[in-house]
């Protein structure tokens, strides 16, 4: 199936989420996954392709071998709600141990060229693994999340590795609150750390890597508990996941 304007034109004229991944997976079948990290609005999607008819999508996730103790008992719960199993992609083994060896395990506290680096083998790298099995990519990016994303689109294409992927973004107009809403109308599972009340009114806002990430302060930015080290610098932190493809090599 080609994979450019005409078939964005297409698709988009289903506004409906569910029935909108319902005929990406028709067209596609298991060349669409679905990325999961644990968030929120990636376990919407989930619940609303199977709601749609998809009984067994595709899911899958990048496992930088760091993630909180909570997210892995989290993969489960989902798995056993859903009645599915998420793929795990793990970074490749020669590029982890020649970072390690030549930066130390914890070279992202030293600067945010090699926290970029790091996040790129732990994340991107698993993620090109990945993006080499599908055609289709479906992820819970969603304009609320910062400026940068304000005008997401929510079907667009990208390249990866010399050809086009059609990149969705389903629930890019829902907000935070709506995505919220949803997972408690209808009973499902939310990741128990977003669910945790802490003192002084601190909550997690994302989360990646058990180390990089912390909970923010309610008048905090979004991001500020990423790399929280970084924040007297800038508030651009990325793990580069969903940058264009660039070569991190050190």
């Amino acid at each position: 199936m080609e994979i450019d304007q005409s078939l964005l034109k297409e698709l988009d004229v289903i506004r409906e989420p569910g029935s909108l991944l319902a005929e990406i997976h028709k067209r596609f079948g298991n060349r669409m996954a679905i990325a999961t990290s644990g968030q929120p609005t990636d376990t919407a999607i989930i619940a609303l392709i199977i709601k749609s008819g998809v009984l067994s999508p595709r899911v899958y996730t990048t496992d930088t071998l760091r993630l909180f103790p909570e997210t892995y008992a989290y993969y489960e719960i989902l798995e056993k709600y859903f009645k599915i199993k998420i793929e795990r992609f793990t970074p490749p083994e020669d590029e982890l141990t020649k970072m390690v060896q030549q930066h130390g395990e914890f070279l992202f506290f030293d600067s945010k060229d090699k926290q970029e680096y790091c996040c790129h083998v732990r994340k991107v790298l698993p993620n090109q693994k990945a993006l080499d099995t599908m055609d289709a990519w479906v992820t819970g990016l969603r304009r609320d999340q910062s400026a940068s994303r304000a005008q997401l689109p929510r079907l667009e294409i990208i390249e990866h590795a010399g050809r086009p992927i059609l990149k969705v973004n389903p629930l890019a107009d829902w907000t935070e609150q709506k995505v919220s809403e949803y997972l408690k109308t209808n009973g499902i599972p939310n990741h128990p750390l977003f669910e945790q009340k802490l003192s002084d009114g601190y909550y997690y806002e994302s989360l990646g890597c058990v180390i990089c990430t912390t909970p923010i302060g309610p008048h905090e930015p979004r991001r500020a508990g990423r790399w929280r080290w970084f924040n007297s610098l800038d508030d651009k932190k990325e793990c580069g996941l969903h940058l264009p493809e660039t070569s991190h090599e050190k």
